[in-house]
């Protein structure tokens, strides 16, 4: 899905308008995401399988390690980075703030 730049650049206000600074930032984009944003489950490629994100790990993400998402495969569930994660089909909503993640991450 691409968002337009308006639109996108509204979003990321929204989640960093009270932010000084890249740290600020990158925790208001994680605790909008974990708060509602994204309608988990969520279907995903991790290394080419399917996963299914359940949920966001904010004690394994940082600013420099990125959001991890945690995925499950069968019975197991495991970290990813969620920008190494490709999305299958993802509601509209969870779309756009995933583009607003990965504008914010310059990829």
């Amino acid at each position: 899905m691409d968002v337009d730049k308006e639109r996108r650049r509204n979003l990321l206000w929204e989640a960093t308008a009270d932010c000084h600074d890249e740290e600020e930032q990158f925790w208001g984009i994680l605790y909008t995401l974990a708060e509602g944003e994204l309608n988990f489950p969520l279907q995903a490629r991790a290394l080419g399988e399917p996963v299914e994100v359940v949920d966001l790990d904010g004690a394994r993400s940082g600013l420099h390690r990125g959001i991890v998402a945690l995925v499950r495969k069968g019975d197991r569930e495991y970290p990813v980075a969620l920008a190494d994660l490709e999305f299958v089909d993802p509601d509209p909503a969870s779309a756009e703030w995933l583009e607003v993640y990965r504008y914010w991450l310059g990829l």
